[in-house]
């Protein structure tokens, strides 16, 4: 008996004073910091498909897909054929010493100048291309080839690759623990044995529901990047909250649930 007092109090002593690192567990999703929307910039049809979601683009050089052009292409000669004729015409004009008839066809010209310029624009821009390189997160367009677009219509987005951040859901009970400027680890589910060091950057203030639970999102940027590092790709990551006793580790949750439903 005198030894199991002696051991009960020992372990009582153990929880209460003992301590060691506590972490802050969560779910987290990567998702990037950046992403660039590419959109129809006119009413047109689908061409052409080149890219997929998951494909690697390069910045202006990489066409995404293609838009079809052949009534621009017959504006545009119209366009040319009627500057041509404006230009005649105020040759002739300026020969024949009739000013207001020059100044008329030159108006006539310019306006076509401007529409030739309109039309080279559209076609130019017929080409879907990023100003960005990274990631195609969305647009599986090759079911809608043949597909009528209207401008402004999103087609692809691109997310950088080498600005990714870590988004925690952190369980309610567990926020006031969480603050700017921890540390911790992250594995994905894909490299389970590759262990990431993070900070935490942001709490979002709102709380949010998932699988029927409050969770707070933990923004935190990775202070390491590899190549095989994906937006969407998910897995477990660890906050280094501080040191707490094996006590407060192991009743902290029944001593909240307790005190919830007795309101102490």
């Amino acid at each position: 008996m005198k030894l199991n007092a002696v051991l009960g109090f020992g372990a009582i002593l153990f929880l209460l004073f003992v301590k060691t690192d506590f972490y802050a567990e969560a779910p987290f999703t990567l998702e990037a910091t950046t992403r660039r929307v590419l959109v129809a910039p006119f009413d047109s049809y689908l061409a052409t498909v080149n890219k997929r979601v998951g494909d690697v683009v390069e910045a202006g050089t990489d066409v995404l897909a293609t838009l079809e052009t052949a009534e621009l292409d017959l504006q545009l000669a119209a366009a040319k054929a009627d500057l041509a004729a404006c230009l005649s015409a105020e040759s002739v004009a300026v020969r024949d010493g009739k000013a207001a008839e020059a100044q008329m066809a030159r108006a006539k010209a310019q306006e076509s100048t401007a529409q030739i310029d309109l039309l080279e624009y559209k076609i130019n821009r017929a080409k879907i291309t990023s100003d960005m390189a990274g990631l195609v997160v969305s647009g599986d367009l090759e079911r809608q080839l043949g597909a009528a677009v209207k401008s402004g219509d999103v087609l692809f987005e691109v997310a950088r690759l080498d600005m990714l951040r870590v988004v925690l859901s952190i369980p309610e009970d567990v926020v006031p623990d969480i603050a700017v400027g921890l540390t911790g680890e992250f594995a994905t589910a894909a490299y389970p044995g590759t262990r990431i060091p993070l900070r935490v950057d942001r709490i979002d203030p709102i709380a949010e529901i998932a699988n029927q639970r409050n969770v707070f999102k933990v923004r935190a940027q990775p202070l390491e990047s590899h190549d095989w590092m994906r937006p969407g790709m998910r897995g477990v990551a660890k906050i280094k909250v501080g040191r707490r006793s094996y006590g407060w580790i192991w009743t902290r949750r029944l001593v909240n649930w307790t005190r919830m439903k007795l309101w102490i």
